[in-house]
This record gives C-alpha cells, structure tokens and sequence, in this order.
C-alpha cells in the first residue's frame, strides 16, 4: 500500500511540473480512484479474463497521466501513469472500459479479447472548469455570468494558415468578421451589431490584460494562446469606455513545462482569386460594340471591324492579342510563407517564452503585398513567495511597400489596348484616341513607394500576494506602446509625357500611448461563501504627430522623396494631438453554494475629449446565474449534465469624437497679395464648429442565456438572448452656414440592436479509432434607428434624414432609392420617354412618372443579419480532416456595374448580359439605356452567401512508435485549403470582401478573395 501511495505522489508531483493547469484535476482523480487498486469481491463473468496494456495520449499525442480506466459497472480500475501507460488485468474479454479524464470527454472502448488498447482523449468541447479571462482575472467557466465565448486556438494555429488574428473570430456566435482578402489588411470586425450611425464600431482589445490600440494585423496569430470575447454588458462594463463594442481578451502563450521546448511552425502555400469578376471576351466585346451601333442607330457598318473597333485596337486584333484587364493585366498568382519559431519553459521562479516570426504575403494584384517581422519576449520572474514581476513584450516590423496596379481601371481598359511602347516604358492611353481610360499599370511602373509600420508594445506588470492577509493581491501594469507609420512615395518621369509628371509625398506618423493600472483584489471563502472583490484605479494617454510633405515638376529625377526641395508647389501640414484619460472600476462576484452567481461592477471613465461639465461618466453592470442541474429535481436525470441559466444588464460607454470638437477651431492660410510679398496668415473656421456639451455615447443592454450539456457532455451549447440601445450618439451633423461653421457634433440620436445566438458543439462519434465532432454557431441582428434630430419641420412627426438614408424604425445602413420592377418589352405598352430595352421603375405614389417621391427602402447592407458557421472535425488514427463552412444573409448591396456606360467607346465591361431585341432579358436594360443619369437609380443584387471556407487535412506523426521520431514531442503536417468554393448570386468577385458599387465605371473594391492552397509543418522537441 505504501508503494502504490509513493507511486500516486510521483504522479502528482510530475504532472504538476508538465501540466500546471490541469494540477487540480489531476489531484482529484488520484485521490478519487485509488480504490480501484483492490477488486472488488465476488466479480466473475465466466469468461478468461485478460491483461490490457495500452497508451492514453491527447489529441496532439501527448502522453495523458492520471487518466482513469474503469471497468463498466464495477469499481475495477486504475489510472495511468507519467508516460501515459496503463496496466489492467484481470479485464473480462466481454468488458468495456471506460477512460475518464478532466477536460476531456468520457470515451467507451469494447475489450472484445483484444490486450492492447491506446485512445486518443479529445478535449471536451466546452470545458466548464477551464479558465476564462474576464477582464483584470480570470474565472472557471463554470461560474461566469456574463456572456463569453472562446476560440481553440490550438486547433487554428494547427490547421489553418491564418495570418490575422480577427480570421480566428469568425466562429464564435456573434461576432462578425468580414475580411478584405488584402494581404495585411484586418477587415471589418463587429460584435452584436452596429452601434454608432458614423463612429467607428471596432472592438475594444485588450492583449495580456491591457488596452491595445494597435493593429490586430501586429500580432503573431502563432502568439496567441486563448481568445475570449466578452459580449454583454455584465462581461464589458468593467472596461466601461469604448465596451459598447464589444472586447476581445487576448492572452499570449507561456512556458508549460520544465523541459524547454522548442517548436517550429512553417507554412508555405499559393495562392489565386477564388473568382475573378468576368469581363468581355473578345467575341462579347466586338459583338457588344456591333449591339450597341445598331441599337443607337449610328450608321456604323457593324460587319466592318475596323470601323468598329478604334485603330490601335484593330491592330492588335488583327494580330491576334486580347487581354483581360484583370487576369492578363494587373492579376497574378499570390503565395504565402511563414516561419515561426519558439523557446519556452518554466522553472521553480521563471517562466519565459521567446519566440520570432517572418511572413510573406505576396497579394493577387501587382504592387500589393506584405512582410511582417516579429519577436516576443514573455517572462514572468518570482522574486519572493509573494512578489512576481514580468513582461509580455512584441515588436512588429510590417513593410507593405508597393504600388498597388488599379483595379478601377483594368476594369475599363480595352482588352486590345496596347500597354507598352516597344522600348518597354509603360504607356499612359492603351488606346490612344481614348483619353478616359489611362493604363491600369501606369502608376504602379511609374512610382516608388516605401510604406513601413513599426509597433512596439509591452506590458511591464508587478504581481504582489499581500503577506499578512491571506487572499489580498495587488498587481501594477505599466504598458507603454509606441507606433511608427512611414508612406514615402515619388512617381518618375514618363519620358513619353509632354509635360513633367514628377510628384512625391512623404508621410510620417508616430504615436505613443501608455496605460497604467492599480488592481486590487481579494479573494476569500466562508464555509458556502465565496467573494471575490476587484478594485482598479488607471489612467492612459494618447498622443501623435504628423509630417506631410507633398511636391511636384522635380528638376532632377534621381533623388526621389529624398529631396523634395528640388521640386516645386509644395504643401506642408504638420498636425498633432493629444487626450488623456483616468479610469476606476469596483467589481464583486458572490457565489452561494457554488450554484448562484451574482456579479456586480461600476466603471467610472474620464476623458479629456468632452466638455468641463461631461468629462465623466459612469457604467454600472449586474449579472446573475444558476447552476440549476445542481439542484436535486435535476441532478438524477442523467440526460442533463449541465445547465446554467444567466441574466445580465449594464451600461457602457464610448467617446467617439477626436480630440478637440468641443472647441471652435480655426485654421491657418496663407493669402498671396497682389503686390508681390509673400503675403499674410489669415484665420478661418474649421469646418465643424465647437459644443461643449458633448458627452458620452451610452449603450444600454440585457442578455439572457442559458449554457446547457446534455447526453454525458456529448451536445454542449450555449443561447443567448439580446436587446441593446445606445443613446446619445456622437453625431456629425449639418447647421445653418450663418453660423460660419458648416457642421457640429452632438449628442440626440439612438439606435437598437437585438439578436439571437447560438453556440452548439457535438460529439456525434467517438470511438477508438475513429471520430467525428461538430461545431454549430448561427447569430442573428436586427438593427435600426429609434430617434434622430427630432421634429425638424414642425409637423408633429420626427423626421427621417433622407440625404443620409437614415430612416427612424429602419436599419442604419438602409438603401432608398426607386425599386426595380424589371425591364420594358417591345410588345409592351411602353410611356414616354421610355423605350424597349430601359428598366421599370416602380410607381409607387401612382401618378405615371418617376418621381423623388417613388422612392423607398429597398434593402439594407454593410452587415448581414444572419451569421452561420458549421464546422466539422473527423479523426481517424492519426489523420485528421476539418471542413468548414460559413454563410453570410440577409444584405444587398448596390452594383451599378449592369448600367451601360459609353458602350460604344473602347471600354470593357461586365460580362453580365444585357438586353436587346433578340435576347430579350427581364434583369439587364439595353446598351442605350440612359435613365439611370437622370434618376440615379441603383441595382441592388443581394450579397448572401455559401462559403467553403477552409478544408484541412492533417497527419500526426508523433503517435508512431518509429525511432527516428523519437526526438519529437509532436510533428503534425498539414494540407489546407481556404475558399474553396463561394454559392452566391453577386456578380463581383466576391459578395463578402465588396462595398457599395454605385458607379457604372469599376472601382478600387473589385479585389477577388484569395484562394490558398498551402502546406503547413508544425514540430516540437
């Protein structure tokens, strides 16, 4: 017996070392099946009893000790030790054993005779005792109130090549990640809904428990150990300014063990546009021109190619050249690489991680691409038993120079355009009797650009356990970070230019902040009570500098944006500002019996932003939940393992003006008089004027939840219930030009959010070998505006602001305009002036002519009110497979592109159709349609869509007994795929990544969404 306990305390002492977090569970199990050394009397099945032997491993191969091994419907067991191993004997070879581990999901293997058998344990999908960051500490899961939801961003880094952390956000139920397809580029990131009519929605991030202002773009993915969002407002208004948005937690990773580990991510991969938007092929193009001459009646001989096509054009027509403008001009093949590599571990007093990383992200259009360099040094140092200092440092070098090729004008360009002269400088007309459209390469051969971002931030913190009061802690954050933008820019002379074309800029921005905290907190238990009290007293500030510097018709070209005093026309601007802000916040969590949950916070924020009076405003939060499968009616239905039921209702706040609205500002010019000095400073208003009655956004929110598990753990899920309304909105609004000002701020308008979310995860199949688990979140929000400017023409009735299509009861980012009935036939009884060929309008007021007063919302865009993600994990032995879907509904989107624009002129076009005599189409007017200038009607297409997003397949190397892979402590590779294949309707090159067309002749945001097939090698050792 002696030795079976030294045994136990070896366990419990290695593990610990290994697996810090897991150190409770691992305790508890020892403790719990230590009895199952001793069989128990009178056990007989009449069959031969065998020894089992066999592996216990988690889902990345690492061995698993203390697991339990049970047999079914006895207490006959044991657990295994370090490496991981078992030994059962006396095992009936018609048993079943059931291993058991905290934070993994109970899995049952039939023996059916068989004396060795390893599992791979998967974690459990929603672990309720692992720990959740929410906001200055952490919590077990368990028992927070609040909404919060997690990333496994274990799985991601594994699997995915993703580069930005906001791509690893787009699977949690409510938080809404649309992505640019851009190499750098972060996308737009909402939480819960759009809560501002002109002011930025963005997140607030905090990284390593600190406000982070940067870039998400900065941070190493690879970095990131856990994600947690913080959605309602029980979780956020301890962050009280800027939470109205949303926060997202970020914790970096830390040393796990005492050995040092090493490991090496490398990611390699191409790339291509998962669509390109069609364009005209030289059959369309030509038959489009001969439509449009005879549909216009030009008395252009159709059948004659020459008279068709412009001269330049028919040369190379007739020499057989054609290129599309964005395939065969400014397109090319993309590619991704990346590198990660790290050392971490811990000791008795330190634990560090160090870790670099390089990517290169070269994108599908010339002249856009990214490199990103980066180093983190983690490191947390005990000084005593109750003092522990540290650092969570990063520094991120991104170089994105480059003139990006002009998507607006390869949309335009003649595909029988010539693009260079035979010397080979770049041409500025590809045709050129046709000065509308100039060479989409132009600018891109023609200019250098160097375009750096440099971001340096740490957090330099303190941790104090308080020696004579047990449970008093206090910690110190000191967090500065620094930010340099540089965008230097010179555009050479075309030797081919009549005129000097030289022009240079130079850019430089450099930003510091620093945030500093004072957190006190104590924690402290009374037989079924149990407090825990946080207290936080802050301040931060903000500061930037600009140099503008711009010059034209240089003398000498070979000094470029080194010299700009050898040009001439020169503007300088050198802007700067400057706010400050001080932060307290008191929060209480009360738990009773380890089943009810109350949780109070009050946040009090300042801002240098507002006015005397409204510097200050102050967001309180309650939140309240049951653990009711604790309860006695529920603990014996066996099909509930876990039910909790939340309320929660808060306020919080945003300062959402730049600094200095409050004030009426002027700006300086200088007047040139006629008499030849060089003149005089004069004074003019800026353009908003001052109110010193500004004062803080406030967003109001209720959320009820329940988080349920259901069937042993194997359905696990949460749902939530929202109503959210933000009040006094900082907005820019229009006043009486007599005021000599032409706009102002102020706070009068008020917007609502209310949704549903579902976070569903499912064990379908687990068996030894094989496993399948399923991911389901599915988020809806209906926004709209509640008030505006009030009664504005004294009718009793608050108004609608048309000119910005804000309508009261309608969604923020409504369309009014004239809705589209479809397309007038000959056989039709057509009003003048309208012809066959032009699109229906509807009537709506009913007095035969279109008129501002037919107008009408005809959709919404921007978001989309339905979000849906389903992803699916299969595991067989050692290969594994992920396939995930996400759809985007309920959001249109204007695309005028469908509208014939000079039709007849050395322009391509879309490759959408359109209609004449002997296609007679109901969605597309005719080339001479020209109604669309005189009542600027829209064509909305619906932005909906189906998108395999990623399908990965992966290779653990580590669970094969081959001696050369000895030395690994895992080696996974992996085969990945991200957008795969889009079902939609949009007729761009992709509904997600688009914004509002409201033009017939292209535009920048016609950019295709990357198709990457990468290969990805993940090791440690």
């Amino acid at each position: 017996m002696k030795s079976s306990k030294d045994f136990l305390k070896a366990v419990s002492i290695s593990y610990c070392m290994l697996k810090v977090l897991r150190m409770m569970k691992l305790i508890i199990f020892m403790f719990l099946f230590t009895v199952f050394q001793v069989y128990p009397a009178g056990f007989s099945t009449g069959l031969q009893p065998v020894t089992v032997t066999g592996t216990v491993t988690d889902a990345n191969g690492e061995p698993l000790p203390g697991v339990s091994i049970q047999l079914k419907g006895t207490t006959q067991g044991t657990i295994t030790d370090l490496k991981g191993e078992y030994i059962l004997p006396g095992v009936p070879e018609d048993a079943v054993l059931v291993f058991s581990f905290v934070g993994m999901l109970t899995d049952e293997v039939p023996v059916n005779g068989q004396t060795t058998i390893d599992v791979i344990m998967i974690e459990d999908l929603i672990n309720l005792d692992e720990l959740v960051v929410i906001g200055y500490g952490t919590r077990s899961r368990r028992f927070v109130s609040g909404s919060i939801s997690s990333v496994d961003m274990d799985e991601t880094k594994s699997l995915v090549p993703n580069t930005n952390v906001a791509q690893s956000l787009g699977q949690i139920a409510g938080v809404q990640f649309i992505n640019s397809g851009r190499p750098g580029q972060g996308g737009d990131l909402l939480i819960r809904g759009q809560n501002s009519l002109n002011s930025s929605t963005d997140p607030l991030v905090v990284l390593d428990g600190i406000i982070f202002e940067g870039s998400l773009s900065d941070i190493n993915p690879q970095d990131i150990k856990s994600i947690d969002v913080l959605k309602d407002a029980a979780s956020t208004a301890i962050y009280g300014s800027r939470a109205a948005n949303g926060v997202i937690m970020i914790t970096s990773a830390r040393g796990t063990s005492a050995k040092p580990v090493i490991r090496v991510n490398s990611t390699c991969g191409i790339s291509e546009a998962a669509n390109w938007m069609e364009l005209q092929s030289k059959e369309g193009y030509i038959q489009r021109r001969r439509d449009y001459h005879t549909q216009a009646n030009t008395g252009i001989d159709i059948n004659d190619i020459s008279e068709l096509l412009e001269p330049e054009e028919y040369e190379n027509y007739s020499n057989g050249l054609f290129r599309d403008g964005f395939k065969d001009i400014i397109g090319r093949q993309g590619s991704l690489a990346t590198l990660d590599l790290s050392v971490s571990g811990r000791t008795e007093q330190t634990n560090y991680l160090i870790s670099g990383s390089v990517s290169n992200d070269i994108g599908l259009i010339k002249g856009d691409q990214e490199k990103r360099t980066s180093v983190r040094a983690n490191v947390d140092t005990k000084i005593t038993g109750w003092l522990t200092i540290g650092t969570a440092s990063f520094f991120t070098f991104r170089d994105q120079s480059g003139q990006e090729a002009n998507i607006y004008n390869a949309y335009r360009n003649s595909p029988f355009g010539t693009f260079y002269y035979p010397d080979g400088n770049v041409k500025f007309n590809p045709v050129s009797s046709e000065a509308a459209s100039y060479n989409a390469l132009y600018e891109y051969e023609l200019t250098d650009n160097t375009e750096t971002r440099k971001n340096l931030f740490s957090n330099l913190y303190a941790d104090l356990d308080i020696p004579f009061l047990k449970g008093l802690s206090f910690r110190l954050n000191y967090a500065p970070n620094y930010e340099w933008h540089n965008n230097y820019s010179y555009m050479r002379q075309d030797p081919y230019a009549t005129g000097n074309n030289t022009k240079a800029a130079k850019n430089n921005e450099n930003i510091f902040r620093w945030v500093w905290e004072n957190i006190l907190t104590y924690k402290r238990s009374i037989g079924a009570h149990d407090f825990d009290v946080t207290l936080m007293y802050g301040r931060n500030h903000y500061e930037k500098d600009e140099t503008n510097a711009e010059a034209k018709y240089f003398e000498i070209d070979n000094l470029g944006y080194n010299n700009l005093s050898l040009g001439s026309d020169y503007v300088i601007q050198t802007p700067a500002e400057e706010k400050n802000g001080v932060s307290s916040m008191a929060r209480l969590n009360y738990m009773f019996k380890k089943k009810y949950m109350l949780s109070l916070a009050v946040r009090r924020d300042g801002c240098s932003v507002f006015g005397e009076n409204n510097k200050f405003a102050t967001f309180p939060s309650v939140a309240l939940s049951w653990i009711a499968s604790e309860e006695p009616f529920l603990r014996n239905i066996q099909t509930v393992s876990f039910l909790k039921l939340r309320v929660s209702y808060g306020a919080n706040g945003y300062e959402a003006i730049p600094p200095y609205t409050t004030q009426s500002l002027n700006q300086t010019i200088r007047n040139v008089l006629g008499d030849g000095s060089s003149g005089t400073i004069a004074f003019v208003p800026l353009e908003y004027m001052g109110n010193e009655s500004l004062k803080w956004e406030s967003t109001y929110s209720a959320n009820i939840g329940v988080d349920f598990g259901i069937l042993n753990g194997r359905v696990k899920g949460s749902l939530d219930v929202y109503n959210k309304t933000t009040k006094d909105l900082l907005v820019q609004r229009d006043i009486p030009p007599t005021n000599g000002y032409l706009t102002t701020w102020d706070n009068i308008c008020e917007v609502n959010n209310r949704g549903i979310e579902l976070a569903l995860h499912t064990a379908n199949i687990q068996k030894s070998r094989f496993r399948w688990n399923t991911s389901l979140t599915f988020a809806y929000n209906k926004n709209k505006i509640i008030h505006l400017f009030g009664d504005i023409d004294g009718d009793g009735k608050e108004d609608d602001a048309e000119a910005s299509d804000w309508f009261i009861g309608e969604n923020i980012n409504s369309y009014y305009n004239y809705e589209f009935v479809g397309i007038y036939q000959e056989d039709d009884i057509i009003p003048a002036p309208y012809r066959a060929g032009d699109i229906i309008l509807k009537d709506i007021v009913i007095d035969t002519a279109i008129t501002p007063a037919d107008r009408t919302i005809v959709g919404h865009g921007k978001h989309p009110d339905y979000n849906v993600t389903l992803n699916n994990t299969f595991s067989y032995g050692n290969l594994s497979l992920l396939i995930s879907v996400n759809s985007m509904l309920g959001w249109v989107a204007p695309f005028d592109l469908i509208y014939p624009y000079d039709k007849g002129r050395a322009f391509n076009t879309l490759d959408a159709g359109y209609w004449t005599p002997e296609n007679r189409s109901d969605t597309r007017p005719s080339l001479t349609y020209s109604a669309y200038v005189a009542t600027h009607n829209h064509y909305y297409i619906s932005r909906n869509f189906l998108r395999l997003k990623d399908v990965a397949l992966s290779y653990d190397f580590n669970r094969l007994k081959a001696p050369v892979l000895s030395k690994f402590s895992s080696l996974r590779l992996s085969l990945s795929i991200k957008n795969l294949y889009t079902f939609t309707k949009w007729l761009g090159p992709d509904p997600e990544n688009t914004t509002d067309i409201e033009t017939d002749q292209g535009g920048r945001d016609l950019y295709p969404m990357p198709r990457i097939y990468s290969l990805g090698i993940n090791m440690s050792f």
